[in-house]
């Protein structure tokens, strides 16, 4: 069936008891066959969250009959996160290294051609890392700020253990120590890539006005200039880069008006890498990058700093994964605050 015959709802509830209740009457209720209408079937209703829906991903997964595109978007549904929510939007990595222009001190990837050419292991992201740690010089000023963070914490902690227990709590979320600041997903990042086909949601994110142009998304190669050396920015991508489909929001079809960079270049359709011919190439091949055997076999890495075991806690500290604490609060610890 065409994308056009597929359509879903985003419902939140109140406890998961609720959700449960829910989840049982609409399993309850039966489906009529169009092939059948008189006929009922009683189908299964998957919860994406559950631990055997996952399970059965993964063996589909493992086992070729799922792609990383299709599986990665399983993983983001598990974890709560949907299209229908610009703060829990999917998350999808960063793949290549190799975005850029000639002369560029970034890239790692021989550029004798402008072919992108995937059986070359160095033309891709470290999987391993998360993006804050992808350039250790950068690296290090995060280094550093955690441990100095280490360091006022222990000197404060006598005075803590004097406070009040509800107190307590919340100086030690603000004095928890952290390595980046800021996250790899928030509204304002997904709105940074979606601008194009979503100006109205950036106007009012923005009280009306688009934001300056030098900080617009106007560039793939200077998008991942900026998450290898802006200090502020470690954001990830987003799934509509690995889908043709979704090119238009490469492209400024609407003619928005977008204003000029410091350069004097204005602002329009994103700028692509040399290798890519057009918005639907680049999606495509970044594609073929994501499903390619090398990032196949470190993908689960990666996996791991998003939704897995370095997603948190002291392995999170030992992977270089750890985000400001406010980053781990659940519905229970905001209804405390």
């Amino acid at each position: 069936l065409p994308k056009s015959s597929y359509y879903s709802i985003l419902l939140t509830f109140e406890s998961t008891e609720v959700r449960e209740r829910v989840l049982r009457l609409l399993s309850q209720r039966p489906t009529y066959s169009r092939s059948s209408p008189s006929s009922q079937l009683q189908l299964p209703l998957p919860c994406h969250t559950d631990r055997s829906f996952v399970e059965s991903a993964l063996e589909l997964w493992q086992a070729g009959q799922l792609d990383n595109f299709e599986y990665l978007l399983v993983l983001n549904s598990a974890a709560g996160r949907s299209f229908h929510d610009l703060s829990r939007y999917p998350i999808f990595p960063w793949v290549l290294s190799n975005y850029g222009e000639q002369g560029d001190d970034d890239e790692d990837c021989d550029d004798d051609s402008i072919a992108l050419d995937l059986n070359d292991a160095s033309c891709f992201r470290d999987l391993t890392k998360p993006i804050g740690a992808l350039n250790e010089e950068r690296f290090e000023d995060f280094r550093k700020r955690y441990e100095g963070m280490v360091q006022q914490q222990k000197l404060q902690s006598q005075q803590q253990q004097q406070q009040q227990h509800q107190s307590s709590q919340r100086n030690n979320l603000h004095d928890t120590p952290f390595m980046y600041g800021t996250h790899y997903s928030s509204p304002g990042y997904v709105l940074y890539y979606l601008l194009r086909v979503m100006p109205e949601h950036m106007l009012c994110l923005q009280s009306g006005k688009f934001d300056v142009p030098d900080r617009l998304f106007h560039s793939i190669h200077d998008s991942y200039k900026s998450i290898l050396r802006n200090p502020g920015d470690v954001k990830e991508l987003i799934p509509e880069f690995f889908d043709p489909d979704c090119f238009d929001f490469l492209i400024n079809s609407m003619g928005l008006q977008l204003g000029n960079l410091q350069t004097g270049e204005r602002v329009n359709d994103v700028i692509l890498p040399p290798w890519a011919s057009s918005a639907k190439d680049f999606l495509r091949q970044n594609r073929e990058a994501l499903e390619s055997d090398h990032c196949t076999k470190h993908l689960p890495k990666w996996i791991d700093l998003i939704f897995g075991v370095t997603s948190r806690g002291t392995r999170a500290k030992e992977a270089r994964n750890l985000f400001h604490p406010t980053s781990y609060l659940g519905p229970a610890d905001m209804d405390g605050m």
